[in-house]
């Protein structure tokens, strides 16, 4: 059984806008960092209520695809971050046309 994929506005829905988006989605240059092509990367600036707490998040994107997170502390160590939990407690606002009635 494969892990749900983690969609754009579930995202948005735990943690909220980006503070800082680097490219976008339609952005044709690809880019790689940590080992993971990307096109758009949103960055989360996050409060740090102890010194060894992570200072940002990095989620990757390839068009509308999930690529990865990362956790990213003061000095620039990275750390990968497995988003599933948090999505998983999120329903996705995925339009989903009602079925017709039968005439």
């Amino acid at each position: 059984m494969s892990a749900p994929a983690i969609v754009r506005n579930e995202v948005v829905q735990c943690f909220g806008t980006p503070t800082v988006t680097i490219g976008s989605v339609n952005e044709p240059r690809e880019r790689e960092e940590h080992g993971r092509r990307f096109n758009e990367k949103w960055i989360y600036r996050l409060a740090r209520p102890t010194p060894d707490a992570p200072a940002e998040r990095q989620v990757y994107w390839l068009r509308y695809d999930f690529v990865g997170s990362y956790l990213v502390s003061a000095d620039g160590a990275v750390t990968p971050e497995d988003l599933a939990n948090c999505v998983a407690s999120v329903e996705s606002r995925r339009y989903v046309p009602a079925a017709r009635p039968a005439r």
